[in-house]
């Protein structure tokens, strides 16, 4: 730009006539003569990151799969876990149900020992004939529903055990009760000189 600066008129004028001549005055500029260079920088430079990127797409690749094998680890895991807290509860809940039907069944023997303890009073002329049939009578039906849920607990217990196929029916016989095979009491026992009339169930009649 300087060389134009020192240029005559003439010179000036010819030199708008001559295209050939302008174009190496432009090119001959730093800012025009710079721009290939900048070009095949950037070029080299997005050259280079793609060879980056290929070099590393193993590596990624195998990032990926070890991410996907340890997600279905996890999935794997999740699930056993669950599997083993519904077992772990399911034992629980079995053993609670055992303990219960163990309860009920002393309770019934409990029961069943103090109707026959009373009967035992009556039987002795120690409790009157109206007390001893509103005792003996609430301490057996007290007896008779405490047998039958501890039974049902037990046919519970029976049936989470086996399949329901080759489970056995409840067999009364096995659970035998205590001083007497009926919960309720068929006669009451003879008092020498004060025996009442029988009436329906075994139960004395004052009608």
């Amino acid at each position: 730009m300087q060389n134009l600066r020192h240029y005559t008129d003439d010179q000036l004028k010819s030199l708008l006539s001559d295209d050939s001549q302008i174009d190496s005055l432009i090119d001959a500029l730093p800012q025009v003569s710079q721009l290939p260079s900048e070009r095949e920088v950037k070029l080299a430079q997005s050259k280079s990151m793609a060879e980056c990127n290929l070099s590393m797409e193993p590596q990624v690749q195998e990032a990926r799969a070890k991410l996907s094998k340890t997600y279905t680890e996890a999935l794997k895991t999740k699930q056993e876990v669950e599997s083993l807290k519904e077992k772990l509860d399911n034992v629980a809940e079995n053993r609670s149900l055992d303990v219960v039907s163990a309860l009920l069944q002393a309770a019934s023997r409990e029961a069943e020992d103090e109707s026959e303890k009373i009967a035992e009073q009556f039987a002795n002329g120690q409790v009157e004939i109206a007390e001893f049939v509103r005792t003996f009578e609430e301490k057996r039906k007290l007896a008779h529903k405490r047998k039958v849920k501890s039974e049902k607990l037990a046919e519970i217990l029976r049936s989470q055990v086996y399949p329901p196929a080759a489970a056995n029916p409840p067999n009364r016989q096995s659970h035998p009760a205590a001083h007497g095979s009926t919960p309720y009491p068929v006669a009451y026992p003879p008092i020498p000189g004060r025996a009442p009339p029988i009436g329906n169930f075994g139960y004395p009649s004052f009608g």
